[in-house]
């Protein structure tokens, strides 16, 4: 009889182990079940907002420099040289532009290396005169010059700028037999609500100067979509 009694103690103990064993994987099943089916939501959701905010962009904006320029032999000072800068909108969207326009002067030094100038277009005495056009661009203040208008598909800007010359009374003997290239970058983003912002200026809202009088400008010319 104890015999009997014992065994049967061993069996529910046994019964109850299995019992406990299938709740807990019953319950495991169910937490990994839950975090998964969360993933899921969360990795959509993340998906969903991306390609919301990006969705207009990647193949569709494209902008190109274009110019007129033919570099001269010789740079002589005080010599007013052509050279035409615009950017046309090759994209099927419309955008937003700014052109990076950096001027180069170089020279061969005797031992076969290249001598970077100053090459200064502001200040009080200015190595490079441009006739920049700020009726239709605006000077950023941190490298870039911006359109100040949207630029539709297949239009082009004004020009930026259409001459350059080097300053007779801003230079010493070193800028004789200089060469000028430059270096022309444009950007363009599309004019959805604030894109502009985010890629240029890291999602930060200028307060003051150049980059505010920028944004005054493109903020009203934006889609609101």
């Amino acid at each position: 009889m104890r015999k009997k009694a014992c065994k049967n103690k061993k069996n529910s103990r046994k019964y109850s182990s299995k019992k406990n064993l299938i709740l807990l994987l019953g319950l495991l099943i169910a937490v990994i079940s839950l975090s998964a089916s969360l993933y899921q939501k969360t990795f959509a959701s993340l998906t969903d907002h991306d390609e919301k905010q990006n969705k207009f962009r990647i193949g569709d904006l494209k902008v190109s420099v274009e110019e007129e320029f033919q570099p001269p032999i010789t740079f002589e000072p005080d010599v007013i040289y052509p050279k035409k800068v615009w950017v046309k909108n090759t994209g099927e969207l419309n955008s937003f532009v700014r052109v990076l326009a950096l001027p180069i002067l170089s020279k061969k030094q005797a031992n076969g290396s290249t001598l970077l100038l100053p090459a200064t277009t502001t200040g009080i005495a200015p190595i490079l005169t441009i006739d920049y056009n700020l009726s239709d661009w605006i000077d950023g203040g941190d490298g870039y010059f911006y359109y100040k208008k949207k630029l539709s598909k297949g239009e082009k800007t004004p020009l930026l700028f259409s001459s350059v010359t080097l300053n007779q009374d801003n230079i010493t003997e070193e800028y004789k037999d200089v060469k000028l290239s430059f270096e022309i970058k444009a950007e363009g983003i599309g004019i959805s609500k604030y894109a502009y912002r985010d890629a240029w200026w890291n999602s930060s809202i200028p307060v003051s100067g150049e980059l505010l009088q920028v944004d005054n400008l493109l903020k009203d010319q934006v889609a609101n979509e």
